[in-house]
């Protein structure tokens, strides 16, 4: 596999990442197979592209991952891959997800909302030192108490799947009194991709085993516990506020200087 990442700039579409007045995107490019890949991210998640190029190079060994109607579920997200000719006139094949901004979410060539809900997931999973992940995918089955929807205090329970489809995931009051009361009518039962609509930082937990509670504030984590109920570590919202802002203030490289890097 030959591998190297650019910046780009977009010849149109949607609005990209902003950096000193102009919308970059980043470019992740690398041969398999003698064929050119591309994947496009409006958000510089370098090491999760990474990983995923990695990722479909090893596939490939066993997968022939260039016939018509290919798909690899990558942790939450499925992907895609595209033949396409460039303006250029390179054929190469385009890495595609879903836009889970979108409601309901539509396949793009900018993997930027799958790559950052994985990397949310990842990060919390190597915070938290579980032994191993239990993945959720998108379309997985949450079961939600309707009065939760707004409410700032919540909680996320994982109890045993009981049935495919079902991510064994809860999510409800905090100090709910009538917990065991609910009825039917009272609940509902939403793919794991329309958190994004209520509340987006409960894709955090989607990894974590049966028995975890991860506890909410608004759009904030503040308590996660496994299920004999110790404390896991997570990344608070200040920590990554931090991260974000190191991160914008590093000059970005060119193509050039990471050729000389």
């Amino acid at each position: 596999m030959v591998y190297n990442k650019k910046q780009c700039l977009p010849g149109k579409g949607r609005a990209y990442e902003m950096m000193k007045g102009r919308t970059i995107m980043i470019k992740f490019q690398a041969t398999i197979k003698g064929k050119e890949i591309r994947m496009y991210s409006s958000s510089p998640l370098t090491q999760t592209g990474e990983m995923f190029i990695r990722t479909l190079n090893r596939i490939s060994d066993k997968t022939d991952i260039f016939q018509e109607n290919f798909m690899l579920q990558y942790g939450w997200a499925p992907f895609f891959l595209k033949p396409k000719t460039e303006e250029d006139g390179t054929e190469v094949y385009v890495v595609e997800s879903f836009d889970f901004l979108q409601n309901p979410p539509k396949r793009t060539e900018d993997c930027s909302s799958a790559l950052v809900i994985q990397n949310m997931q990842f990060d919390t999973f190597v915070r938290s030192k579980t032994p191993r992940p239990e993945p959720t995918t998108f379309k997985d089955k949450v079961l939600v108490l309707r009065e939760a929807l707004n409410a700032p205090d919540v909680y996320m329970h994982r109890a045993d799947v009981t049935k495919d489809g079902d991510s064994g995931w809860y999510f409800g009051l905090l100090n709910d009194e009538r917990e065991e009361e609910h009825t039917d009518e009272e609940l509902v039962s939403v793919q794991s991709w329309e958190l994004m609509k209520f509340r987006a930082e409960a894709l955090r937990v989607l990894m974590l085993p049966v028995g975890t509670v991860a506890v909410f504030h608004d759009n904030e984590m503040t308590a996660l516990v496994d299920g004999e109920d110790h404390p896991l570590d997570f990344s608070t919202a200040e920590e990554r506020r931090k991260a974000i802002a190191a991160a914008a203030a590093r000059k970005p490289q060119t193509p050039a200087e990471e050729g000389n890097a």
